[in-house]
C-alpha cells in the first residue's frame, strides 16, 4: 500500500511535543516485549497504533481468547498520539449532533449513535473501577456553555427536536433526564461567568487519558501482547503463503512482520499507510492544541472550575476543567481549543512537534476573557503548551470495520476529535 517515508507525507514525526499528561513518562513508554522485532512468527493480529483504539482492540481480543497472538507496533512511545495528549474529558458531548444525524441518516441511526456514545462513557468508567486504574478518573458535572443567543438557540433547537422524538417514541428514552438547563441570570450565577446566555449540565468525568491507555496496554501485556514501541510502520501489503493462505506483511524500519490480520488503529496517520484511501481525501488530519496554566488570582472557588465544560461553539469549540483537590497539579487549568485563530484552522497537519504561536497566545488569555478581569484577576503561570493530531471525515463518523475488498485488513480510525477532549 505504499513506499518509503521519504517520499510520502503524513507519518508520525519522531519528536512530538510532550503533553501535560506524559510527565513523568509511564513505565511502559518505551517498552519492547522482545529485544528484536519478531519476523519469523506469523501473528494472528498485528495492531498498528497504541492509542485507545489499538489498546482496547488488543485488550478485548485477549480477554475473549487468551491464546490469540498479537503484535502491536507503535511509531513512537506508548500512547503518544492523541490518546496521550488530549484535554482529559470523558463525556457524552455529541448529543448536540442528534438533529443533524436524524435528518441525514434517520432517527433510528441517531438514537443508535446516542446510545453508543453514552455506553462508551459507562464502559470506560466501569473499566477504571474494575481494574482500579490510577488515572485520576473523577466523576464531575460537565457543562455546555453558550455565550451568545445564536449558540443557545442552536442548542435548544436540538433539545426540542430530541424531546419531540421522545414523545413520538417512548422507547427512545429521555435526553433531559440527566440534563439541567440554566438560562440567563440563573446560568451566570451558577457558573460565575457574566457572559453566559445559558448552560446545560449533565454527568461526566475527567481523567489523565495517557495513564488510562497505558494501563490498558499493561493488562494486555500481562495476557501475552507483544508491544514494540519506537517502531515506525512504513508499508502494509498482502501476500499469499505457500499453502495458499492470505497474510499481511508489515514493513518497519526494524524488519518485516507477518500477520494473518492487521488492524490499523492509526487515526490521522492512516493516509500515509493506506495510500488509496488517502487519495480519496476522505480523511482529513488536523492539529489540536491544549494548554495547562495556573488559575487567575481571583479564580479560587469559582463554580465553573468544579467540573468540566465546553464553551460556545457546538461543533469545534473550546473546553476546560480544573484539576481536583488532592491530585498532582491540584488547581491547574487544562484549556483547549482556539483552532479558528489559525488561518488554516490547523487542517491537513500531521506534525505535532510544534505549537501554533497565535493559538497559544489565545489559550493563555482565554480564561480571563471568558470569566472577566474581575472574576479571574491576575493571570496565572503558563505551565505547558502541546499539540496532538486528530482526524476528521465529512460526515463526522469514524471508519470502523474490515476494509472493503481487503480481507483481513481492519480499521478503527478517523475519530473526528470525538472523545479526545
Amino acid at each position: 500500500m505504499g513506499g518509503s517515508t521519504t517520499t510520502y507525507p503524513g507519518f508520525p514525526v519522531p519528536n512530538p511535543t510532550t503533553s501535560y499528561w506524559q510527565l513523568p513518562p509511564h513505565r511502559i513508554a518505551n517498552h519492547r516485549t522482545t529485544p528484536n522485532l519478531p519476523t519469523t512468527t506469523t501473528f494472528d493480529y498485528i495492531i498498528i497504533g497504541s492509542g485507545i483504539s489499538g489498546a482496547a482492540t488488543a485488550y478485548k481480543l485477549l480477554r475473549r481468547n487468551p491464546s490469540t497472538s498479537i503484535l502491536m507496533l507503535e511509531a513512537r512511545s506508548a500512547a503518544s498520539g492523541a490518546s496521550g495528549r488530549n484535554g482529559g474529558h470523558c463525556r457524552a458531548g455529541w448529543w448536540t449532533n442528534f438533529k443533524k444525524y436524524a435528518e441525514a441518516f434517520g432517527e433510528e441511526e441517531a438514537l443508535k449513535f446516542e446510545a453508543l456514545e453514552e455506553g462508551n462513557v459507562r464502559d470506560i468508567a466501569a473499566f477504571v473501577r474494575e481494574h482500579e486504574v490510577e488515572c485520576d478518573f473523577r466523576a464531575v458535572e460537565t457543562a455546555d456553555l453558550a455565550a451568545t443567543e445564536a449558540v443557545w438557540e442552536e442548542a435548544m433547537e436540538v433539545v426540542r427536536f430530541r424531546e419531540d422524538v421522545r414523545r413520538r417514541r417512548p422507547d427512545a428514552g429521555d435526553l433531559s433526564s440527566e440534563r439541567k438547563f440554566w438560562v440567563g441570570e440563573e446560568a451566570r450565577e451558577r457558573f460565575g461567568i457574566e457572559a453566559l446566555v445559558g448552560a446545560i449540565t449533565y454527568p461526566g468525568h475527567t481523567q489523565n487519558p495517557y495513564r488510562l491507555v497505558c494501563r490498558m496496554l499493561e493488562l494486555s501485556l500481562d495476557m501475552g501482547l507483544n508491544l514494540q514501541t519506537n517502531t515506525l510502520v512504513t508499508d502494509v501489503s498482502p501476500s499469499t503463503t505457500p499453502d495458499g493462505a492470505r497474510q499481511w506483511n508489515v514493513r518497519t524500519e526494524r524488519g518485516t512482520a507477518q500477520g494473518r490480520q492487521v488492524v490499523l488503529a492509526t487515526n490521522a496517520y492512516t493516509n500515509a499507510l493506506h495510500r488509496s484511501l488517502g487519495a480519496t481525501g476522505f480523511l482529513t488530519p488536523s492539529r489540536s492544541q491544549v494548554t495547562a496554566l495556573r488559575p487567575g488570582s481571583n479564580a479560587t472557588g469559582n463554580p465553573a472550575l468544579r467540573g468540566s465544560a465546553g464553551i460556545d461553539d457546538f461543533e469545534a469549540g473550546g473546553y476546560f476543567f480544573a484539576r481536583e483537590p488532592g491530585l498532582q497539579g491540584e488547581g491547574d487549568i487544562i484549556w483547549g481549543g482556539g483552532r479558528p485563530v489559525s488561518k488554516t484552522r490547523e487542517m491537513g497537519i500531521t506534525d505535532d512537534s510544534t505549537v501554533h504561536a497565535g493559538i497559544a497566545e489565545y489559550l493563555h488569555h482565554a480564561p480571563g476573557h471568558l470569566f472577566g478581569e474581575k472574576a479571574w484577576g491576575t493571570e496565572g503561570e503558563v505551565l505547558r503548551d502541546w499539540t496532538g493530531i486528530v482526524c476528521y471525515t465529512p460526515d463526522t463518523f469514524p471508519l470502523v470495520g474490515e476494509a472493503p475488498g481487503e480481507e483481513g485488513l481492519w480499521m478503527s480510525v478517523a475519530m473526528n476529535g470525538h472523545g479526545s477532549k
